[in-house]
């Protein structure tokens, strides 16, 4: 997940005073974290170095700019788009547990509401990749006590720059991106091109985002339905490890490898007609195909698969910065249940697990495992399988696009890839949740279905993992034969 910023300068008093309605008061006390942070912690607490060696929890957009950029004007932008989202502003108290969070006063963010450090690389870019500088810079470890985001303008040339803006994902998530990127134009656009425009309506405030949740009412209500939710997982085998090759000690730190899983524009288009024909979304039909595959290899009849949640259920949600996306159980009883009819079941657990997205995984995870000492849940601790898709259902963002409309520039995204090699878990708790999950990713582009099956090389071996590929990869070739015969 990739993210970009630079060194900032004050913003002119009109222009705050319009941002000033845009989120609610800051609070004068500490807050909890929202569900959906406690997901992230959570997820930290697992390895054994906090950032940078948990490159994962780095959120980056790099995005390359050229022309005649007016710096001035990108630092007022940076600004107001702090100021526009308090989730921003927020900063740790403290790194250790209990977690508490405070928001900064608006005032007291001057003369750097959005930090912005500016860099010439001169000549660095004839010894090196701007990938690997870019690389070096996103695993920068976070204060987190003072700022969970930053930015850096790398000038590459006189008109030839890129904004490299980094966020701690307890602020900021994949669909952030669209809402960062879109209101930043907007702010340049508006100081270089038209200095009188109106603002953006006002964000909704991730400070009461996260209040709304703390309510007596609100924590009563979570409670019991996570117990609910709880029971229901640890009735499909949540904790009982698919079976690996392993015994005794696993390594903590994972070497991980994939096999392919494509299909021909055909195929997927096929897949497509046979999801609707059975009226269900083609995820539901490739998380069915999954868990008959998982199923008939270890002889389960019970599976959980579990997916990222854009979680961004209010329409407001989806025009605020901030961390709202969570992971989602799905439970699903094969037992005799015939094709077309663990469509529909996988379609409705679907619905199931979407309505409680807003449960703290961390809690949701004590109450179904229990926890081992201080020890903290892998995002995987409670699923066999991972599903991903992109690119065809939810509101998700495609960040594959090629132009951010900024006056006078060319602009585009700068794509560089995140090292995880160095990860090394802190118990073998979650090494071990870890190493046990297979990862399926699978991408709508131009047409056609492509990803790969992902697994951990220790645990599970390639002939395990190229069975399973093999197996889904012929099932969703069957499922697309018969939405050959589809009207």
């Amino acid at each position: 997940m990739p993210c970009a910023a630079g060194s900032v300068g004050g913003v002119r008093a009109s222009s705050t005073r319009q941002v000033m309605t845009a989120t609610s008061h800051e609070p004068d006390q500490g807050l909890p974290l929202s569900s959906r942070q406690e997901w992230c912690w959570e997820w930290e607490r697992c390895y054994d170095e906090l950032y940078p060696k948990a490159v994962s929890l780095d959120c980056s957009t790099t995005l390359r700019m050229q022309g005649p950029l007016d710096v001035g004007a990108l630092r007022e932008a940076l600004a107001e788009v702090a100021l526009r989202h308090d989730a921003l502003r927020l900063r740790l108290l403290d790194a250790k547990a209990p977690i508490e969070q405070v928001v900064r006063p608006r005032q007291a963010l001057r003369p750097e509401p959005f930090p912005l450090e500016t860099m010439d690389l001169g000549d660095a870019l004839r010894r090196r990749e701007l990938h690997e500088i870019l690389l070096d810079l996103t695993t920068r470890p976070f204060e987190v006590t003072e700022w969970l985001s930053r930015a850096t303008l790398l000038r590459l040339a006189t008109d030839d720059h890129v904004l490299l803006t980094s966020f701690h994902h307890l602020v900021f998530d994949e669909p952030s991106h669209q809402v960062y990127l879109r209101d930043l134009a907007h702010f340049y656009n508006r100081r270089v091109a038209a200095p009188g425009a109106d603002s953006v309506r006002p964000a909704l405030s991730y400070v009461d985002f996260v209040r709304t949740e703390n309510t007596p009412r609100a924590r009563l209500d979570t409670a019991s339905r996570l117990a609910g939710w709880a029971d229901r997982l640890r009735a499909h085998g949540s904790g009982d490890l698919l079976p690996g090759r392993t015994t005794g000690f696993l390594p903590l730190q994972h070497h991980y490898d994939s096999v392919p899983v494509d299909l021909s524009a055909e195929e997927s288009r096929r897949l497509l007609r046979a999801a609707r024909g059975e009226r269900v979304s083609l995820y539901a039909l490739l998380a069915a195909a999954l868990a008959r595959t998982l199923g008939g290899f270890y002889g389960r009849e019970r599976l959980i698969l579990s997916t990222p949640s854009h979680g961004r259920v209010r329409p407001e949600t989806r025009s605020a910065l901030g961390l709202f996306s969570n992971m989602i159980q799905v439970p699903v009883d094969l037992g005799r249940t015939p094709p077309n009819g663990l469509f529909r079941q996988v379609d409705g657990v679907l619905r199931d697990a979407s309505a409680v997205v807003d449960l703290p995984f961390g809690r949701l995870a004590e109450a179904v495992l229990g926890r081992r000492g201080d020890a903290a849940f892998h995002r995987h601790a409670l699923a066999h399988a991972e599903l991903r898709l992109y690119g065809v259902t939810g509101w998700i963002v495609d960040r594959r696009e090629h132009e951010i409309p900024m006056h006078g520039l060319r602009t585009g995204l700068a794509p560089y890839h995140q090292d995880f090699s160095r990860l090394k878990y802190a118990t073998p708790q979650s090494s071990l949740s870890a190493a046990a999950t297979f990862s399926v990713g699978l991408t709508m582009e131009a047409g056609r279905l492509t990803g790969a099956l992902r697994y951990e090389t220790t645990y599970h071996g390639r002939r395990t993992a190229e069975a399973l590929a093999d197996g889904f990869r012929g099932r969703l070739t069957d499922l697309a034969r018969a939405g050959a015969r589809r009207p």
